[in-house]
């Protein structure tokens, strides 16, 4: 059986202080993700977004959490 790999980290640019960091990604809660994250820089919070596709790829995207 082959199965896909996922990804397990992403690079992203903080809506806020635009510095871009790495966050670690959790393929087993679920294909597609919404949760909210301080930035490791300016400590500022993020709504985070992540959808993982059939073969393990994870498109991620930050916005400022409200």
């Amino acid at each position: 059986m082959n199965e896909a790999a996922f990804e397990t980290d992403a690079e992203v640019t903080c809506p806020h202080c635009g510095e871009r960091v790495s966050i670690g990604l959790d393929p087993g809660s679920g294909g597609t993700q919404t949760y909210v994250e301080d930035c490791p820089v300016c400590c500022r919070p993020w709504q985070v977004r992540v959808r993982f596709d059939a073969h393990g790829g994870a498109e991620v995207w930050v916005e400022p959490a409200s």
